[in-house]
């Protein structure tokens, strides 16, 4: 099994990021004790359950899933190189993941976050732009980061995600609306960029210190680069968008599924308070 995996791993090294096959090793390394060693044609479901007996109960949810999903994986590859006829792997049970709640910041929250940013200095103000730049276009950290002026096409109004050198999370560049408030950060930093030959929006790769000692500053909570991105999707549900567009515009590629169960309770939540306006009725005079 293990030299099957590690050149099954080799295989999707050509497709996958570094990060993603870095993980595919982790995993095979919690796997080995008990089928490592095991020849491939040889394996059955008491050999599976042999690691869901051992490793079940003290693997976290998500690393379960992961090992899980490396099994069944590596034994799909043999069973579709007709080594096994059925993969065993299947059988064992999935775990649900605990369903976490997101932290999204409040539009006074992220205003204070960002006034706190701007007054510490001049890394500061970097890193404000950075956060800004998160929260109007919905991108992760690694695409924003990335971004360059040449994916910038103002007189088009619109801007393309290419994740740099690693690309984005699905490996496809995506298009996306130079949306307002995106616009004006852009043409501010433009205006009073000083640098020579700087190619990127951002000079910096994060700015995680700078965004806490900003909100201990504010007194808020601590927010990170990702909560920004779902700033970002909570406003476009207060704007009323449709999940489809918001998923285009995050680049997933399920037609909006992800969105809808992440943020569904946010529309819930916007509707009752819109509801509150529907105050018109037959008794009430003409102004």
């Amino acid at each position: 099994f293990e030299k099957y995996s590690e050149r099954w791993i080799k295989a999707k090294a050509a497709s996958l990021k570094t990060k993603t096959i870095g993980r595919m090793k982790d995993c095979l390394k919690g796997i080995r004790p008990y089928l490592g060693n095991i020849a491939i044609r040889n394996i059955v479901y008491q050999d599976c359950e042999c690691w869901l007996i051992a490793r079940g109960k003290e693997l976290k949810p998500s690393a379960y899933r992961q090992e899980r999903q490396l099994m069944i994986g590596v034994l799909n590859a043999a069973e579709r190189d007709g080594i096994i006829l059925d993969n065993p792997a299947k059988l064992l049970t999935n775990r649900k993941l605990p369903r976490i709640e997101i932290q999204i910041p409040t539009h006074e929250q992220f205003r204070s976050l960002i006034k706190q940013m701007r007054i510490a200095d001049s890394r500061g103000m970097y890193g404000a732009d950075l956060v800004e730049l998160l929260a109007y276009s919905g991108m992760r950290l690694n695409e924003a980061v990335n971004l360059l002026w040449d994916d910038i096409n103002f007189e088009r109004g619109c801007f393309s995600v290419t994740g740099g050198e690693y690309g984005t999370k699905n490996h496809e560049i995506r298009t996306v609306p130079l949306f307002p408030a995106m616009r004006e950060l852009l043409e501010r930093i433009r205006s009073g960029r000083t640098e020579i030959n700087s190619r990127y929006v951002t000079p910096i790769k994060g700015a995680r210190t700078l965004m806490a000692s900003a909100a201990k500053k504010a007194g808020i909570p601590r927010f990170t680069h990702h909560s920004m991105r779902h700033y970002f999707c909570s406003n476009a549900i207060e704007a009323g968008v449709d999940f489809k567009v918001i998923a285009g515009w995050l680049g997933h590629k399920d037609g909006g599924i992800l969105v809808a169960k992440t943020y569904g309770h946010l529309r819930d939540t916007h509707s009752f308070e819109m509801a509150k306006r529907m105050t018109l009725n037959a008794s009430q005079k003409e102004a």
